[in-house]
């Protein structure tokens, strides 16, 4: 699913597995952040948690502790954050038609850092995200290739 990142910065959308990893991926951002989808369905809706809450939120909603959450979707939760792009839902299109049509992944990470610094903001939310999403990607990786070891 789509999402789109509320924040008081830039516009910015990333595609979820679904809402289980996007309340993980906004929260690994910013409790004051939220997200929602393009037909506003709110049982799609992660709230903002300016003044606290998400780890009840999250208990009550997905029945685990968001470090549980994150221990079994770690691989779909990095997806997500490398999938965050500025811009509104609109704009995915041409920016999936630029990404599909790049085989060079230097010039596919050029791309993409560029593409940020369009930003008004001096938040750099999308290359945070995309750096957390990094981390939490490798960091997948290696715990698969230990449990196959197993």
């Amino acid at each position: 699913m789509e999402y789109e990142l509320y924040n008081p910065s830039d516009p910015y959308t990333f595609i979820a597995a679904d809402k289980e990893v996007a309340a993980l991926a906004v929260g690994h951002l910013s409790l004051a952040f939220g997200a929602g989808t393009k037909d506003e369905a709110e049982e799609n809706r992660v709230p903002i948690f300016l003044f606290g809450g998400f780890d009840e939120w999250y208990q009550e909603e997905f029945g685990r502790t968001p470090t549980e959450g994150l221990e079994a979707r770690k691989k779909e939760v990095g997806e997500a954050l490398a999938s965050f792009m500025l811009g509104h839902f609109e704009d995915r299109a041409r920016y999936n038609a630029a990404l599909a049509a790049i085989d060079d992944p230097a010039k596919l990470e050029d791309f993409k850092a560029k593409w940020q610094d369009g930003r008004s903001s001096l938040n750099n939310i999308g290359g945070v995200a995309h750096s957390i999403g990094k981390k939490l990607l490798a960091a997948a990786g290696r715990t698969e290739r230990h449990k196959g070891v197993e």
